[in-house]
């Protein structure tokens, strides 16, 4: 991982390349990963922190350019978001324990709630979904089954799975767009599906 190539996919990504931006979380989604979950010691919590982080590169991506160092940055940005977890699990069990809870609020990421908001209108957006498209598409996000696997357990073919699956996130993503206005990639509504 090279910095020029970290800087040419940040400029990609700045001009709304939604390839640059999938290659990017190949790039860094399982090095991420394992530094964020030794942190927070939770699976689950290191995977919402990862789609804290691909939604901030995304929602940010037009002032990508501007950045020296991607991959720093990348790492910044998860470490932000790892204390940020701990910060609110602290304040939590504070809460369970009935102690008064002194610790600033600053630590708060702002995605963090927008990514639960995300999250609530792809819950929303699937709902709609015809009953066998949904079940198709909850299979592949939910269960991480492949289009092979899909088609064997319901008895149709792969190709009836794909193209029940690009419709799902076509209507998805056209959901999303119309009630945020914001146009997100595929990739990053697969991630945000994966966890409700």
């Amino acid at each position: 991982m090279s910095l020029s190539e970290d800087r040419i996919l940040f400029s990609r990504i700045a001009s709304g390349d939604e390839a640059a931006f999938r290659l990017l979380y190949h790039r860094y989604n399982a090095v991420l990963a394992g530094s964020v979950k030794k942190l927070l010691k939770s699976g689950m919590a290191s995977e919402e922190v990862l789609q804290e982080v691909f939604l901030k590169v995304w929602m940010m991506r037009h002032t990508l350019e501007s950045i020296e160092n991607p991959g720093g940055w990348m790492y910044t940005l998860a470490a932000n978001y790892s204390l940020s977890a701990l910060r609110k699990h602290a304040r939590e069990k504070h809460r369970q324990d009935d102690i008064a809870d002194d610790m600033p609020d600053d630590a708060d990421v702002p995605a963090g709630i927008y990514a639960k908001e995300l999250q609530a209108l792809i819950r929303h957006a699937i709902e709609k979904l015809p009953a066998s498209r949904r079940e198709v598409f909850m299979m592949n996000t939910q269960e991480g089954k492949s289009r092979k696997e899909i088609a064997d357990a319901l008895d149709i073919s792969e190709n009836t799975v794909k193209n029940q699956l690009v419709t799902a996130r076509r209507f998805i993503r056209e959901y999303l767009e119309k009630h945020t206005g914001t146009r997100l990639p595929i990739l990053l509504i697969i991630l945000l599906s994966k966890f409700f």
